[in-house]
């Protein structure tokens, strides 16, 4: 988080810096290739539900990232700014609408601001469970998920730097689901931790698991937003 802000009550967001943003201003441009480069995939998943080909949708996320940079898109949202995941999805519908024939022809394998692997991510969308949802109920299914998994990459990375990492690993399983006397006695003989010991472990972990959740959601807020809401939203969906 960006401590420096004029508003004495909410720290500045990397949303908020991205609103602020224009196409010379290097502190917006690099807030929004880091948010593109967490959230590409749910606009991806909106693509192909929406009857896109796997090339056409890899298109149409590329052209869209890069127009949204070139063009200072995101310094001009106004009303649909409260939130990074209802700005973008706006957004991008209007752009697949409005330019989509003109961006096939002159974005195809150029003009990236992201770097993400269209196969994987094609793999990705098999893998998942299909079902008769909404393009927009997959997209704000997908978004909840990825922000699930980069409050767990945040969690990790800290893990490892305090050398804690084949804990962490032995705990993630049960960070979103419950834990038996058995888990903790088997997590505990090959950690070489009282089971006791692991079970205190585990609860200080969801407490920053938690505490992973919220930043992340943050970073994706305007300042003064209801955290705690999208929170308990992005449950529901998953």
């Amino acid at each position: 988080m960006n401590p420096e802000s004029g508003n004495a009550s909410f720290p500045q967001t990397r949303w908020s810096v991205v609103l602020r943003a224009t196409p010379d201003n290097r502190a917006g441009l690099d807030a929004l290739g880091e948010l593109c480069g967490r959230y590409w995939y749910p606009l991806y998943a909106f693509a192909r539900r929406s009857g896109n080909s796997a090339a056409d949708a890899e298109d149409l996320v590329q052209g869209f990232l890069s127009k949204s940079a070139n063009d200072g898109l995101f310094s001009r949202a106004r009303a649909e700014k409260g939130k990074l995941r209802t700005f973008l999805l706006t957004a991008f519908r209007r752009y697949a609408r409005d330019e989509y024939e003109k961006s096939v022809a002159e974005k195809r394998g150029g003009g990236k601001v992201i770097s993400f692997d269209a196969a994987e991510a094609e793999s990705w969308y098999h893998a998942e469970a299909r079902d008769e949802a909404s393009p927009e109920a997959v997209y704000d299914r997908e978004w909840a998920v990825t922000v699930l998994q980069n409050a767990m990459r945040r969690l990790e990375a800290v893990w490892e730097e305090k050398g804690k990492l084949e804990q962490f690993l032995a705990l993630r399983p049960h960070l979103t689901a419950g834990a038996s006397a058995d888990d903790f006695q088997r997590i505990g003989t090959a950690s070489n931790l009282k089971p006791d010991t692991v079970k205190v472990a585990l609860h200080r972990l969801r407490a920053k698991f938690g505490a992973a959740l919220r930043e992340e959601i943050r970073d994706t807020e305007d300042e003064g937003a209801d955290i705690e809401g999208e929170l308990a939203y992005l449950y529901r969906l998953i």
